[in-house]
């Protein structure tokens, strides 16, 4: 079963400090877009083979390579950084 953490939801825990947000995306993605505040830049194919489940959520931009990570049991971020960006949740632009 993925588990789906709603983009509001994620942002709402993350600004609490009880969330970390990962992101999957590549740095030109991350440059051509922007990124959630305080989200870390991590290696997909470390963390699609060994996830962290405890206080984090995934996120790439459009909710596919972050289900590499749901299926071992890793929460994701519904709808990837596009949803994120469609809610006019904050982004930070480098």
């Amino acid at each position: 079963m993925v588990r789906q953490i709603e983009p509001a939801e994620a942002w709402q825990q993350a600004h609490r400090g009880e969330l970390e947000i990962l992101d999957l995306r590549t740095r030109q993605e991350r440059r051509r877009h922007g990124a959630p505040p305080g989200a870390r830049k991590v290696s997909v194919l470390r963390h699609a083979l060994w996830p962290r489940e405890d206080d984090t959520a995934y996120l790439c931009q459009h909710a596919n390579r972050s289900k590499l990570t749901a299926w071992r049991g890793a929460p994701e971020i519904a709808g990837g950084f596009t949803r994120w960006d469609d809610t006019g949740l904050p982004v930070e632009h480098p």
